[in-house]
């Protein structure tokens, strides 16, 4: 079976247990080095679980 899902983008969002959130593109480029591993990536357009962690302020995202 293959995996069709497209890798993480850099508008992802990545989260850690201690609910710090930086963007993978960020991540990648060493500004999170200091943080344990990534608990987390969640999709930018996953408006549904952004909500649930508490991000959606942050992001803009409509809390309707």
């Amino acid at each position: 079976m293959t995996d069709h899902t497209p890798p993480y983008g850099s508008d992802d969002i990545a989260f850690w247990p201690d609910g710090t959130w930086g963007t993978p593109g960020d991540v990648r480029v060493g500004e999170y080095a200091h943080m344990t591993d990534v608990n987390e990536i969640v999709r930018c357009d996953d408006h549904a679980r952004l909500k649930a962690l508490g991000v959606e302020e942050d992001l803009e995202i409509d809390p309707r």
